[in-house]
């Protein structure tokens, strides 16, 4: 499974919090349930309201599955997705573990 961080922001007009349909939408939409469906699995989320920022650290075995899964936050701003690795496994693999 690799890992990638989500990074998504929108605007005060694009917000998803001025809408309650589009907060249960996307509160559906992260739910372990629904990330499984998908082939993605949650490590971790961070929101900063005031910042309309949101972060994701999630595991796939696919970048497609997870730009599908990032697809929705695409419709209110922007989105970007990343493969990388954990401190631990980036520290293996430079000495060679």
């Amino acid at each position: 499974m690799a890992l990638f961080l989500i990074e998504h922001t929108h605007t005060t007009e694009t917000c998803p919090t001025q809408n309650p349909e589009m907060v249960k939408q996307l509160r559906s939409h992260v739910t372990p349930e629904n990330t499984r469906r998908l082939g993605v699995s949650i490590l971790g989320d961070w929101v900063s309201e005031p910042e309309h920022t949101v972060v994701f650290i999630v595991e796939s075995d696919s970048p497609d599955k997870v730009s599908t899964f990032a697809a929705p936050f695409a419709q209110m701003g922007q989105v970007s997705v990343r493969v990388g690795l954990t401190c631990e496994d980036t520290a293996k693999a430079c000495l060679g573990e």
